[in-house]
């Protein structure tokens, strides 16, 4: 992407855009429904199976460690080894797991080999030969229910969840009474509103899977981004109570009450999470959610105490991405200029360590401390500094179609041409950033700006509901209540 184009790069909305015309639902007489692997060890298979249930449940942990029984029993199971790289949260992990699925990939068939490559350029940030892969593979396997659902997952975690409804109704297509794509598609009308549409996909994925967990958090996740606290609650002691081990039930517990305004409470609820954490990883990143209460109660100096905390515990398990995102999210809440930029140059400086982390987490987060530094600059009156970051940011955007760096790219092109008196370009930019709050918040004044005065009432509404449990949301949200005299839905549940 470029200042002087639109909101993707010519080159990504190309790839996009021909991902998205094979993506929908095709007329052939469905023939195969899975995903077949290759391998001549009967455990191997068990254990690839047993982690292709389990991921479909969002138990991740237990879906690695089965994929890991499986490389193990088969070596050469390329398949086991992409989706390790993909799914795995170790940044070391995923870079040697991305290395032997590639090598493994003259023993798979067609279908396999196309997956890994898709998945395994993926981790390292070649997008498109990825796409050209997932492209390839959805063409030559129309009727595989499976694959469909893969890459509307992959569409949904690049941002891009209208374009991930049709592969996931392909799936439904396919086999109805499959049920992982009824909640993803859930997840795909509630980011796009489409709350009535969301709710009737998560009571058909509740209906497929009573005795689970994840659809009862899944349904608590959606009903508390439509501001339904209590429901949430509901559904999320539902989950709890039939497998007390899903600990994202318990995080999402913590996340609802700080969203409700009740930190302390949140506090708490985390720590029971942090606590039954499966892996370190998982510590690290949810104790960042239980530093931004602090910020929610303006309790600066124990929120620096806190994210302190956790880029010490990030460094010590070399997870340099956390590290650096823990100095980001310090700087977004400081009042001196001084200090915001220097945590900012201590969070890229740490980008630079040697960690082994994949191109495409650290391209995420360098992205971030980029747009992280336009704000700051532009809070401090100081357009041409922005400028400048902005060029940065560009570069990046140019060679990545990481959803989150297209995001932040535009997050950032927006608020510099609103600062440039650029209303119009502005809008352009800023509606490709639909749930970072600081860009939804200028997106308000751009269309007051231009008269869009049905546009700029929308948005207002969209921002003043926006329950995601963000530092973002923490620092604009009820701000911007305020200022709009709008009652938070919290107050309304209590």
């Amino acid at each position: 992407m470029n200042l002087a184009r639109p909101s993707f790069s010519r080159l990504a909305m190309t790839a996009i855009l021909c991902l998205f015309s094979v993506g929908a639902v095709g007329s052939e007489k469905p023939e195969q429904k899975r995903i077949q692997i290759t391998t001549k060890s009967a455990e191997a298979r068990a254990h690839f199976d047993d982690g292709w249930a389990k991921v479909q449940t969002f138990r991740f942990a237990a879906a690695l460690e089965s994929w890991r029984k499986a490389t193990i029993a088969d070596p050469h199971l390329a398949l086991a080894h992409v989706f390790i790289a993909y799914h795995s949260q170790d940044p070391a992990e995923q870079v040697s797991e991305q290395e032997k699925a590639l090598d493994s990939k003259i023993y798979a068939s067609r279908e396999e080999q196309l997956i890994v490559d898709w998945l395994a350029n993926t981790v390292q940030s070649h997008w498109i030969p990825a796409i050209q892969a997932m492209n390839e593979a959805l063409q030559q396997f129309p009727n595989d229910g499976d694959l469909a659902w893969l890459a509307g997952t992959w569409l949904e975690i690049q941002q891009q969840p209208a374009r991930a409804i049709p592969l996931f109704e392909r799936a439904i297509s396919i086999n109805p009474n499959f049920p992982e794509p009824w909640n993803e598609l859930g997840y795909c009308y509630a980011r796009t509103r489409h709350f009535d549409k969301a709710f009737e996909a998560m009571r058909k994925y509740t209906k497929l899977l009573p005795n689970e967990s994840n659809p009862q958090d899944s349904f608590a996740e959606i009903s508390r981004m439509a501001g339904k606290f209590e429901d949430a609650l509901v559904h999320y002691r539902a989950s709890l109570k039939l497998d007390p081990k899903f600990t994202m039930s318990q995080m999402g517990v913590g996340d609802t009450y700080a969203l409700m305004g009740d930190e302390p409470r949140a506090r708490s609820e985390y720590a029971i999470a942090i606590q039954k954490a499966p892996t370190k990883i998982e510590a690290t990143l949810w104790n960042l959610q239980s530093a931004i209460t602090f910020v929610r109660e303006g309790n600066i100096s124990s929120a620096d105490e806190a994210f302190q905390a956790v880029a010490k515990q990030a460094h010590e398990n070399d997870l340099g991405n956390t590290e650096s995102r823990a100095y980001r999210m310090m700087a977004m809440y400081q009042k001196d200029n001084a200090v915001a930029v220097g945590l900012l140059d201590k969070a890229e400086a740490v980008l630079h360590e040697n960690h082994k982390i994949s191109n495409s987490l650290l391209e995420q987060e360098y992205a971030f401390i980029l747009q992280s530094r336009v704000t700051l600059a532009l809070q401090n009156g100081n357009v041409e500094l922005a400028t400048a970051n902005l060029n940065q940011l560009e570069q990046v955007a140019n060679r990545s179609i990481d959803g989150f760096v297209q995001h932040a790219y535009n997050g950032a092109a927006g608020a510099v041409s609103l600062a440039q008196n650029e209303a119009e370009k502005a809008i352009t930019h800023l509606e490709e950033d639909p749930r970072n709050p600081f860009s939804m918040r200028l997106l308000v004044t751009a269309y007051e700006q231009t008269g869009a005065k049905a546009d700029a009432q929308r948005m207002t509404q969209v921002l003043a509901e926006f329950y995601e449990p963000s530092l973002e949301q923490a620092l604009v949200v009820p701000q911007f209540r305020k200022q709009k005299s709008i009652p938070a839905v919290s107050m309304i549940h209590r």
